[in-house]
């Protein structure tokens, strides 16, 4: 059986991946891409997201082969795990495009 704990802090992983390019005006974090008081365009901030989908993707294999072995999954599983994904970078889209410039226009 597999420890709830790995799941559920796997979960907690792939939510800060998915955010991690919406709130910050960095590339993956380190890297200024801007200067002060820019906002990064929306493109690099695609990129960076499905970069670190395909690391959310490789840390869960990873944790299959771990366990007990990478299992073929058909197409609709990746659609899916996308789709999840963005779900997940709901959060940091919604802050970085929408209540930020609310929370600015209310001053």
């Amino acid at each position: 059986m597999v420890n709830e704990t790995l799941v559920q802090g796997y979960i907690v992983a792939l939510l800060v991946l998915a955010n991690l390019p919406f709130i910050n005006q960095r590339l993956f974090v380190l890297i200024p891409v801007v200067k002060a008081g820019q906002r990064k365009p929306f493109w690099f901030r695609l990129v960076e997201w499905f970069v670190l989908y395909a690391v959310g993707i490789g840390i869960g294999l990873y944790l299959e082969d771990q366990i007990g072995g990478i299992q073929h999954k058909p197409w609709e599983f990746w659609v899916v795990t996308l789709f999840m994904f963005a779900t997940l970078a709901s959060p940091g889209f919604i802050w970085q495009y929408q209540l930020k410039k609310q929370l600015v226009s209310a001053r």
